[in-house]
């Protein structure tokens, strides 16, 4: 025999791009550093240009939603390899409560804090929040259809 059947379970943290299918440059999380049962934190690095910087503005609202989906799916990704199984894809379906409580820089590290709030079937409602230096910057939830495909 030459191994096992599945690649051992990542230990935490764990770079995002082992657990969702996104790559560069829409892959906007770094790496899942916690998962409890129903709870998730993620790391994210704040882009300091892209299609979600506006250079009036700076950082766009939609990042934070994108940010917080992204976080799910390394969350939902993290489970799968527990199981044994490889990530499944998903669709943002819906949002729900979005607040923006202020911005941030280019660069900086940001903490996304995941709580599972609901699943049935294929549907998973968790709420998130983007934690910054200036403490809590946006709060969403979201709702995500998880598919068979990665």
């Amino acid at each position: 025999m030459n191994g096992p059947l599945h690649p051992p379970v990542p230990e935490l943290p764990c770079a995002a791009q082992r657990l969702v299918p996104h790559r560069p440059p829409m892959l906007l999380v770094h790496r899942l550093l916690d998962k409890q049962d129903d709870h998730a934190a993620v790391e994210a690095i704040a882009p300091e240009e892209g299609i979600f910087v506006d250079p009036a503005r700076g950082i766009t609202p939609e990042y934070f939603v994108e940010v917080i989906a992204q976080a799910m799916a390394a969350a939902s990704g993290f489970d799968a390899l527990e199981k044994g199984t490889p990530p499944s894809g998903g669709f943002l379906v819906g949002i729900d409560e979005c607040r923006w409580h202020g911005s941030a820089e280019g660069g900086e590290t940001l903490r996304i804090e995941l709580e599972k709030r609901f699943q049935f079937e294929a549907v998973t409602v968790m709420a998130g929040r983007v934690l910054g230096r200036g403490g809590c910057l946006a709060t969403a939830t979201v709702k995500v259809w998880e598919t068979d495909q990665a």
